[in-house]
Order: C-alpha cells, then structure tokens, then sequence
C-alpha cells in the first residue's frame, strides 16, 4: 500500500470532535393530576404502615400470643373461692384461691405440708370447689371415721369430688357404671357445686337420688 492511501485513510479515521454533538430528543411523561394524587396517597398509606408497625413491635405493652391466651383464660374462670385446709400444714384455715384451682394450690396457700405430712393421701391434681375442707393427715394416721375422704364439704359421707370409683360404688342403687359416670362428670364440669348436680348424671333419677343424697357430701 502506498504511502499517500495510507496517509489519506488516517485523515478520514481522525476525530473531528463532532463525534459527542448528537441530536437526541428524551421522550417526556405527562402525569395527570389524578394520576398524581392517587400515587401521593399509595405511598402514605405505605409509610403509615410501616410507622405503626414499629411502634407497635416496639411498644413495652404488647401481649404476645401466649399472654393473650393466658389472660383468655383468667377470664372464663373467673371468680374466687374459699375452702378450710386443716391438719398437717404450717398454716391451717381459710385460704381464697382462684375458681379452678387444685388441691396443690390449696397446700400452698396454707404454708406448705408439714415433716409428719403424708402426701400420699391427697390427690394433689385434684380441682376443689368452694366451700370444701382438705384434710392433711399425719404419716401413718388412722383414716377419718367412715372413711371419708380427705377432701370433703365439711360432713361426713362420700365426697362426689374426690370419691374413686370403688368408693362410689358403696352407695345405694351406685354401680360400677354409674360409679364411672359420676368420675366423667366431675371431671367434664371441674367438680360437683351442688349436690343437686347429680341429677344430671347418667343413670340417676330422682328415685335414686333421695335414696343416696344423704350419703354424699361435695
């Protein structure tokens, strides 16, 4: 190739510096106003979200699930009740617990169980209604005249609230199956309130009521 082309394709490949001069028209976007206002309105609700939810995630006074359930259940129990506790504990006498509560809860409102307690003879887990007395014998004392149970509405007989299904069955016209309806329904209803209630136990009419009301106690 001779040296004239050679020189001649360099002054055509040479920038002139018009290169960068390009005529470009941008596109424009026209908003309506509408269009605007709505938009403005989106992303304040968007913002107003967020604020509230760090505040309350942040807020001291906030239940988790858990609380919310726990206050739930205050609710439906409700109520309080008072039952005598005697015998083996620091502090015999009346205690108030919350409707619903357990032998075990009774204990220890009264103190706590003595050294010469025996625990054996109580159903700790056992729901109590109010007006009942809870005795706590001593270690190797002899069982209550009768035997009545430790938990008892304060007389003697057979107490619907703590009774197992042998000792029920010692009662008048009271069979095993009766015996066992009994149980099912202290244990749906959170105890026998009444002695009435029994009424509404399966296999218990009126008949064989008036026969055995006098031989129960709650």
């Amino acid at each position: 190739m001779s040296r004239e082309v050679i020189d001649r394709l360099s002054d055509l490949t040479r920038p002139t510096g018009e290169e960068i001069k390009m005529n470009v028209s941008y596109p424009r976007l026209s908003v309506s106003p509408k269009l605007a206002l709505a938009a403005a309105a989106v992303v304040a609700v968007i913002i107003g979200l967020v604020v509230a939810h760090a505040l309350f995630r942040g807020s001291p006074d906030t239940l988790d699930a858990p609380a919310l359930a726990h206050v739930g259940a205050e609710e439906e129990t409700g109520g309080e009740i008072v039952v005598s506790v005697v015998g083996e504990v620091h502090e015999p006498g009346l205690v108030t617990l919350v409707d619903g509560a357990r032998i075990a809860d009774a204990l220890t409102a009264a103190g706590g169980l003595t050294d010469g307690a025996d625990p054996a003879a109580l159903n700790q887990a056992q729901l109590i209604v109010d007006g009942q007395q809870i005795v706590v014998p001593a270690v190797g004392a002899a069982p209550p005249p009768g035997g009545t149970p430790a938990v008892s509405g304060g007389g003697g007989g057979i107490s619907l609230n703590s009774a197992d299904a042998s000792e029920l069955t010692t009662l008048k016209g009271i069979g095993e199956a009766t015996a066992a309806a009994i149980i099912a329904y202290r244990e749906e209803h959170g105890g026998f309130r009444e002695i009435d209630e029994l009424l509404e136990v399966s296999g218990i009419g009126p008949a064989k009521f008036e026969a055995l009301k006098d031989e129960v106690t709650l």
